[in-house]
């Protein structure tokens, strides 16, 4: 494998070593010879060897590109690096997926960044928003959307249109397109448990905090809790846990899930038969095609609908410190959301 001949003629074998010895105009050249690229693929910097091959050195700002691709300072579009690096920043605090975080230099968060992108010849372009405006006239182009799924306004009436001037999306709602399951739970979620789209931690039943306000490690160790795990965050319309993480609850994009001392269950909303509150608010019930569960605060049993015989509830002091105890309103409100979300 051979070096690059950097600053002061020192040799580079590693892209830390490129870094602290950078040199624009030299490394523009390599850049330009299909040295910088090779070099970079023979020690298998494969995230820096994408970005810099998506680069044509007739792009505009392209020295500006191939700093941030190396994610190094160049003084010739500082403007650009500070914000590739305050990108960076915002998606490390909604993920640790390290592909999405590399991935800063070519994502927008808003219109501006989508129209810079755009303007500077980026093919693929990462979209982390609610909403873009993206012109039908700039062809040749592939959107995706992450953290969510953005809504698309596009002067286009038909996926012909689309595949007319060679422009696709993934993860997005076109205008033709009806709103995606999740976006239609979490809105119902929001109507319902009305938390202003905050998913409460609680403590004996009362929001104490909150899930955005906890750290991306107490995140993921929340998220492993429920279906080991087989949920991001994006696909939950509402979730409550407890202050110390000992039991929640979850409303995924496909199921009803449990987990902790309260019981781990995922249960399909395509498979519930019924759900109903248990005696004047003090717990509720799911039976779903094979299964019969009941929640309450108390000790009291309650009858089995497919045996007939008399079950107990989850653990009653979890579902207490989760749940709240007598007259709480969180049993109507899941009951209600059930019976909705079953016909999904």
């Amino acid at each position: 494998m051979f070096k690059l001949n950097l600053k002061d003629g020192v040799e580079v074998s590693t892209i830390e070593e490129l870094r602290t010895n950078f040199d624009l105009e030299k490394v523009i050249d390599y850049f330009k010879s299909g040295e910088l690229l090779t070099w970079l693929e023979d020690r298998f910097y494969e995230d820096e060897a994408d970005a810099i091959s998506e680069i044509k050195a007739g792009d505009d700002n392209f020295s500006a590109k191939i700093c941030a691709a190396l994610n190094v300072e160049c003084n010739d579009n500082l403007e650009f690096i500070r914000r590739v690096r305050e990108k960076k920043s915002f998606l490390a605090e909604k993920t640790d997926d390290e592909t999405i975080i590399d991935n800063a230099v070519s994502t927008a968060l808003n219109q501006e960044d989508l129209g810079a992108l755009i303007q500077m010849d980026y093919k693929t372009i990462y979209l982390c928003g609610e909403q873009f405006n993206v012109p039908i006239r700039i062809t040749d182009r592939k959107y995706i959307g992450i953290l969510g799924t953005p809504k698309i306004k596009i002067r286009a009436q038909s996926q012909e249109d689309l595949d007319a001037k060679n422009i696709s999306f993934e993860n997005v709602q076109l205008p033709w397109q009806k709103a995606s399951p999740i976006e239609e739970l979490k809105a119902l979620a929001e109507k319902i448990f009305q938390t202003g789209d905050k998913l409460p931690i609680v403590k004996d039943g009362k929001q104490v905090s909150t899930f955005d306000q906890l750290s991306k490690a107490e995140k993921s160790a929340v998220l492993r809790m429920f279906a080991k795990g087989k949920y991001t965050e994006n696909q939950i319309a509402y979730m409550q846990l407890t202050e110390d993480f000992s039991s929640g609850f979850a409303m995924t994009i496909d199921s009803f899930c449990t987990a902790g001392t309260v019981g781990h269950n995922v249960i399909p909303y395509s498979e519930i038969v019924n759900a109903c509150c248990y005696d004047y608010d003090e717990g509720f019930w799911i039976k779903s095609k094979d299964t019969f569960i009941f929640f309450c605060y108390n000790d009291r049993s309650i009858r089995n609908p497919y045996t007939s015989s008399y079950d107990s509830p989850y653990n009653a002091q979890a579902c207490a410190k989760l749940f709240g105890e007598e007259d709480s309103k969180i049993y109507s409100e899941i009951v209600n959301f059930l019976e909705v979300a079953k016909n999904f």
